[in-house]
């Protein structure tokens, strides 16, 4: 149970006092830290710089930093898509640049955000929350072992 001042203080640490919207990349799993409304995005994501307005899991750019609809938010890093859209993003690093990569090539090499825990890496897909945040990293040059786990290589 919780007490009064408990859920004030709860309340406060996710009330802005500046009067500006909160970032929607700190809305997080209580349990991975990964941001739920927010995409991984390898180094260089696009700037946004503006104010989205969500309504659960969809987000549209704001009017004059106003929302008509949803609750507002500051997004860094994302892009506006013709629709309205908009997706944003936290940057994750190169596994490359982290750790040693194999070197080779392989004939069907595949892009993708990978989670290693452990030394043991595997896919991890958009809008899952299958790993840590700390534990996401970007493989310019990966391939699906048979066993589900991902090597990446060093072009």
């Amino acid at each position: 149970m919780f007490t009064k001042i408990q859920v004030l203080t709860f309340f406060a640490t996710l009330t802005p006092t500046s009067g500006a919207a909160p970032d929607l990349c700190d809305v997080v799993y209580t349990d991975t830290g990964r941001p739920i409304l927010c995409e991984p995005h390898r180094d260089g994501a696009p700037i946004y710089d503006d104010t989205v307005c969500c309504e659960g899991r969809s987000c549209v750019g704001a009017r004059d930093g106003r929302c008509s609809a949803g609750e507002p938010f500051y997004c860094e890093l994302g892009e506006q898509w013709a629709t309205g859209a908009v997706t944003c993003y936290f940057e994750v690093p190169d596994f490359c640049e982290a750790f040693p990569c194999k070197p080779g090539f392989q004939s069907q090499p595949v892009a993708s955000f990978m989670c290693c825990n452990q030394g043991i890496c595997w896919n991890s897909y958009i809008g899952s929350n299958d790993c840590e945040v700390q534990d996401i990293f970007w493989c310019d040059s990966g391939v699906t072992n048979a066993d589900g786990t991902v090597t990446c290589f060093d072009e």
